[in-house]
């Protein structure tokens, strides 16, 4: 092999990482904004089960009965 073919290959090398490096970042890009919405939904089932136990104990205070408890 000459040292021009080394070279080359070298370079070619060089660029076939740097694309991997750059479709690391896009996949990274894309997992931390699916974190982030998988938050947002957890905060807003949180609120929803929030609401549903309120809704459940005020029927039950209503009723004269012991609310359930819902442990976890």
């Amino acid at each position: 092999m000459s040292v021009l073919e080394q070279a080359f290959g070298a370079i070619k090398n060089a660029m076939l990482i740097q694309e991997r490096f750059d479709r690391l970042e896009s996949d990274l890009k894309d997992l931390s904004r699916d974190i982030s919405d998988l938050g947002d939904s957890h905060g807003r089932l949180a609120e929803r089960v929030a609401r549903l136990e309120g809704i459940i104990q005020g029927a039950a205070m209503a009723s004269g009965r012991e609310p359930p408890r819902i442990e976890g």
